[in-house]
Formats: C-alpha cells, sequence, structure tokens
C-alpha cells in the first residue's frame, strides 16, 4: 500500500516472525490494511484472517481485540503458536497507538492471558 496513514513492524523474538502491517485511518476507522510478512504460517493465516475484519472498524474497538477476538470468530491454536497467531493484531494495534501518538505500545502479554 502506498498510500498507508501508518506503517508498523512487529516481530516475534521467540520464533523470528516478523510483519509490517500498513493501515489507512479515516475518521478514526480503518479504511484498508496490508501487510508483508516473513512468518510461519499461523501467523501468515492470522494476519489473513484479520483482513475479514478490519475494514471500517473503529480504531478504539481494534484496540480491544486479543487473542480471544480471533477465538470467538473461529480461529483457535495450540498454546505453542498463539504468539504466531498474535503476531498481526499486535502489529495493528501498535500501528494505531504510533498513529494516536499515545505514547503506547502493547507487547504480547497484553494480547495474550495464561
Amino acid at each position: 500500500m502506498k498510500d498507508f496513514t501508518v506503517k508498523y513492524h512487529e516481530w516475534n523474538f521467540i520464533c523470528g516472525d516478523d510483519i509490517t502491517v500498513f493501515l489507512k485511518i479515516n475518521k478514526n476507522k480503518i479504511d484498508d490494511y496490508s501487510y508483508v510478512w516473513n512468518t510461519s504460517t499461523v501467523s501468515l493465516a492470522s494476519a489473513g484472517f484479520l483482513s475479514e475484519f478490519l475494514i471500517w472498524k473503529k480504531i478504539d474497538e481494534v484496540l480491544k481485540w486479543d487473542y480471544w477476538f480471533l477465538v470467538d470468530n473461529g480461529l483457535e491454536v495450540s498454546n505453542k503458536r498463539k504468539r504466531a497467531a498474535i503476531l498481526p493484531i499486535l502489529a495493528v494495534r501498535n500501528a494505531i497507538h504510533e498513529y494516536l501518538d499515545d505514547k503506547k505500545v502493547d507487547d504480547f502479554d497484553d494480547l495474550i492471558e495464561e
């Protein structure tokens, strides 16, 4: 995406997966979403899955999404793969934080309750 509002790179230091998300935000809603990746199949599937839900969502709603958002919408993985599944949402949430300039940075523990 060339005309993005914000982009954010996130990585999973445990397995080495990384993703960069691009968001176009207009009137506090996500108008477009894309990503480039160097990830496992689980992270890639999660990024694609996320694209079904992100467009036209209010950013304050997206900031509430966590691992349970995935589960509630049909994407559940084993405990060993939770970080891989949540990587795209983590990147999107941190992109939104950067857009808002709210000085917050979420991490995996904010999105996964053990």
